[in-house]
């Protein structure tokens, strides 16, 4: 086992399901990231191991944090990556969440595979999400990484990026040459709220994740938090007049292609040709 990585405790699972999300590059909104942190909070989620980032990390790019204790001793927060085990309406869970690594991502790869290995997760789903021509007032856009089959059975669209990758393209592939069976969820976060937490995004990807991995859970608390932060975007908004009528057009574009969507790729396409024609 590679040393980056300390096991606090190798649980006995029953053929868990793996969720794994990064913070960074991969994590427009911070919906990636969000939607497994709640599912850490609210199923209590185990610490169970952690991936030292030291040989993993630029550490002048991405820099330790210092903070003082009430008795005013001070401590360095180091970035790393942290396994934890839940249970979500009888299905046992490895959550996997950290900062993206910005150094050897081959062996971090072969790390976290290794790690998944042996706490006997063989399916896994990552999280991503990033920045689209996608107004906030629409269904959230999820794409997957999946076969055709799997995409139109759970409402998934196509991707057909091609171009610069972040840790979850690059694991996704690693793991499925491992032998898992793993595929992507992404969603897209509106551009113009780059600068804000989506959790309308991390539910969206949520909820694809447990009818694709087959758990329950209860999403009250962010039901919650969704419907004010749709609040405070509708407040924003109805200020601006300028972003109401571009709001209003891309609402009709994509509407048009949700109607016309035959193959599962119009709104895709649309998303693409409507943002070339800005």
């Amino acid at each position: 086992m590679d040393s980056a990585m300390e096991w606090l405790e190798v649980p006995a699972l029953s053929d868990p399901l793996a969720l794994v999300a990064f913070e960074g590059w991969n994590d427009a909104g911070d919906a990636a990231s969000g939607a497994v942190e709640y599912l850490r909070t609210a199923t209590d989620a185990r610490l169970i191991g952690i991936v030292d980032h030291d040989d993993f990390n630029d550490h002048q790019v991405t820099r330790p944090h210092v903070t003082t204790t009430d008795s005013g001793e001070r401590t360095i927060d180091w970035p790393d990556t942290r396994l934890y085990v839940a249970n979500a309406g009888g299905r046992d869970l490895v959550l996997v969440i950290g900062e993206e690594p910005r150094m050897q991502w081959k062996r971090f790869c072969r790390l976290l595979s290794g790690s998944l290995k042996e706490a006997e997760a063989n399916t896994v789903i990552t999280f991503g999400a990033f920045l689209g021509q996608v107004p906030h007032t629409l269904e959230v856009p999820v794409i997957g990484s999946y076969d055709v089959e799997t995409r139109r059975a759970y409402d998934l669209l196509p991707s057909r990026y091609e171009g610069p990758t972040g840790i979850i393209g690059v694991l996704n592939q690693w793991l499925k040459k491992d032998g898992f069976d793993a595929g992507s969820l992404w969603a897209a976060s509106p551009h113009y709220l780059q600068s804000t937490t989506n959790p309308k995004a991390a539910r969206a990807l949520l909820a694809k994740a447990q009818t694709l991995g087959g758990f329950e859970l209860a999403m009250d608390e962010l039901d919650v938090e969704v419907a004010e932060w749709e609040a405070r975007v509708a407040a924003a908004v109805s200020d601006n007049d300028e972003l109401a009528g571009y709001l209003r057009e891309m609402e009709e574009v994509l509407a048009e292609a949700i109607d016309d969507d035959d193959d599962d790729t119009n709104l895709v396409e649309e998303i693409e040709r409507f943002l070339r024609n800005q």
